[in-house]
């Protein structure tokens, strides 16, 4: 059996009928993949851990938009993935302010800042 572009019984679509790689009409808007709440609760997890081990006040925004985008998945999915990816970049500023104060404080501890002296002008001598 051959099959011909022009036959009208084949539809508006391409290929062959009931083939599972055909493609719809040309122009047809395919549905978007189902809402997934993976990437916000990969940054809800990421922002705790960042609050529970160093940079704890600074994570804390994040944690908050990372759980509203979860509650957001399934209902606005935009303002989920634009919630998810302010989380992150939360995330990022906190790492890297965290990062800096601690090259920051080694730097001060190896100049000696941080050592303990006296700043009452006695010099230790007691009488």
């Amino acid at each position: 059996m051959s099959y011909s572009p022009h036959d009208p019984h084949l539809g508006p679509g391409y290929g062959i009928p009931g083939h599972p790689n055909q493609y719809g009409p040309y122009g047809q808007y395919m549905p978007p993949p189902p809402a997934s709440n993976g990437p916000a609760l990969a940054a809800l997890i990421a922002n705790i851990l960042l609050t529970i081990t160093c940079c704890g006040l600074l994570a804390v925004p994040g944690v908050i938009t990372a759980a509203v985008a979860m509650n957001r998945v399934h209902t606005d999915p935009v303002s989920a993935k634009n919630l998810t990816n302010w989380s992150w970049v939360i995330f990022g500023i906190a790492v890297l302010v965290g990062v800096v104060l601690l090259v920051v404080f080694f730097g001060l501890g190896l100049s000696g800042s941080l050592d303990e002296t006296s700043t009452t002008g006695d010099d230790g001598i007691r009488i």
